[in-house]
């Protein structure tokens, strides 16, 4: 396609539980259903094309798109999306 991607693509994480597992190729019974379908993404890390790294919900302004957040913190993270392109 041409398109250019600088690597490694960085994934901001705010689930602990998430980065773990997706750094972690090891399975047990009770994620033994997720590794069928994301083991991929645990190669990718392995082969340096993405990495992960933990965002506080404070500073993840992509939550503002995934979650139901206060006055405050929506607000933040609109105005992040609403900047000029003077401003970026």
């Amino acid at each position: 396609m041409g398109i250019k991607v600088k690597k490694p693509v960085t994934i901001r994480v705010d689930s602990i539980g998430a980065i773990y597992m997706a750094k972690d190729s090891n399975t047990s019974q009770r994620s033994k259903h997720v590794d069928v379908r994301y083991k991929y993404v645990t190669e990718f890390i392995n082969e340096v094309f993405c990495e992960i790294i933990f965002v506080k919900t404070e500073d993840n302004h992509s939550d503002g798109f995934t979650k139901n957040l206060g006055r405050e913190l929506h607000e933040k993270h609109t105005k992040n999306f609403m900047k000029s392109k003077e401003e970026i």
